[in-house]
Formats: C-alpha cells, sequence, structure tokens
C-alpha cells in the first residue's frame, strides 16, 4: 500500500480508492476529502478502468469518520465551516455520481462521514467485523438532506431516524438485514468475493451496468414514468457495439467481448 493517507491503486481494470490513517482508523482530514474527487477524476477518465472499490488499508477500519480533531479549524469560522461542508459535499458527489460502478469494502469500523461515504457506493460488501453508525447526535449535529435521503432510500425512514437520533451502531448481521449492507463475507473470504464480483463486472457489458445506474438513480430521484434519460439509453441500446457482440457471441456460442467504455 502506499504511504499516503488516500491513494488511488489499480489492479488490472479495477481501481482501488484505499484510506490508510491506520493509527486514526482510516479518520478523514479535510486533505483526504478534498484528494477524493480528485481520484474519483482519475478513475473516470482512465477507459481502461470499470469498477472502483473503495476500502481501508488494514483489517480494523473502513474509516471512523471525519477527523475530530481538526473540527475547531475547519468551523471556526462561517467561511471555513462553508468551505469544509462544500470539501466534503463534492467527495460525496464524486463517488455517488462516478458513471462506473462503486463497492465500499467494509471491515471494522464504518461511522459517520466514513459510513457517509459508504453510502454514496452502488454496494457495500462487509464482513463479521463490520459496525455500521452515523452518530451526529453525540456532537449536535445535523446531517445534509443529500446525505440523509442515501440513508433514508437504503434502510427507510424508520431505521434512519433511528440510527441518527439514537447513535445506534449497528453490527453486520444487522446492516444485511436492514439493507445497509449488500453482502456478507466470513473475513477470510472478503476480499476475494469483492474482487471476482468486481471481475464479473468488468466482464460484462459496461453500456449496460452504467445504464443501470443511471436508471436506478432517475427512479430514486422521484421518476415514475421514462425519463428524457432512460428513453435515450433503451432507444440507444441497439445500435449499441455491447449489443451487437452480445447478440454474435451468443449466436456463435461463445463468451462476448464487449468494447464499450
Amino acid at each position: 500500500m502506499s504511504g499516503q493517507p488516500i491513494s488511488l491503486a489499480t489492479r488490472g481494470a479495477i481501481a482501488e480508492l484505499v484510506l490508510n490513517r491506520p493509527e486514526k482508523r482510516n479518520a478523514l482530514t479535510t486533505e483526504m476529502w478534498q484528494a477524493i474527487p480528485k481520484l474519483a477524476a482519475a478513475a473516470a477518465a482512465d477507459p481502461e478502468l470499470k469498477v472502483l472499490i473503495v476500502r481501508g488499508a488494514s483489517p480494523e477500519a473502513f474509516c471512523a469518520g471525519a477527523d475530530i480533531g481538526q473540527f475547531d479549524q475547519v468551523h471556526a469560522s462561517p467561511e471555513s465551516r462553508h468551505a469544509y461542508r462544500s470539501a466534503v459535499g463534492a467527495a460525496y458527489g464524486a463517488l455517488a455520481e462516478l458513471a462506473k460502478p462503486t463497492i465500499a469494502m467494509v471491515r471494522g469500523v464504518c461511522f459517520g462521514g466514513g459510513c457517509a461515504l459508504a453510502l454514496c457506493c452502488d454496494l457495500r460488501y462487509a464482513d463479521p467485523s463490520a459496525r455500521f453508525c452515523i452518530p451526529p447526535a453525540r456532537l449536535g449535529l445535523a446531517y445534509s438532506l443529500k446525505e440523509t435521503k442515501r440513508l433514508v432510500d437504503l434502510v427507510g425512514p424508520a431505521k434512519a431516524k433511528e440510527m441518527l437520533m439514537g447513535a445506534r451502531v449497528i453490527e453486520a448481521e444487522e446492516a444485511l438485514a436492514i439493507g445497509l449492507a449488500t453482502r456478507l463475507f466470513a473475513a477470510a473470504d472478503l476480499e476475494r468475493e469483492t474482487l471476482a464480483f468486481a471481475e464479473q463486472l468488468c466482464a460484462l457489458s459496461q453500456f449496460t451496468i452504467r445504464a443501470v445506474k443511471q436508471i436506478v438513480g432517475e427512479i430514486l430521484n422521484g421518476a415514475v414514468e421514462d425519463t428524457e434519460l432512460s428513453r435515450r439509453l433503451t432507444e440507444s441500446q441497439f445500435e449499441g457495439p455491447d449489443y451487437l457482440e452480445g447478440r454474435r457471441a451468443f449466436l456463435e456460442k461463445r463468451k462476448p467481448a464487449f468494447t464499450y467504455r
């Protein structure tokens, strides 16, 4: 792993956004928040990268949240508060809006801003050590509507209220049951299974995968009928290289070699 507190590593077509402050359980500093949009943009711009995994560098923690040790500094004035919140919001947006699929690989604590970061990913794969918590009530804070909506969309309003109002720690099994975790694997299997699914995504049609992500996003934003975006995607699919290759491969009884990037 890089000695940097946050970095982008690659394994073939898979990118890994690595949080690496083990002494602080990967708590996010201002500089780390500011780096996330740049690293996400680098993954987005590389046509050879198809999936982004967000992970902690060690098994002890995914991310303990924002580094509270910086709060006196970042909340010192209205201007510094605005700049900090803008940096945090930009980091969340960079992950949530990435066109490529994203997986949070969660081991250990996944608290506060770290949990909010995981919520920005499409999937959350975890092992039994994973513990989720969003505790603004311990600090007298309020999360933004966007951040709160991501939690509500996953677990529903009552569970979201319970987590946010009560600062409850959600253990791995409960996280899976309420939809906060997507899959739960044994500790020895988590990395292998996460990479295996990422590799599966890499072998499939990137047009389809990105279309699914966009259309689900439209639904979460309130659409109940086709939107301009969903119509454009469904109307263009039959002219795309992946459909033509997929059809040929099926008829020729071979694996398709998709080219959409």
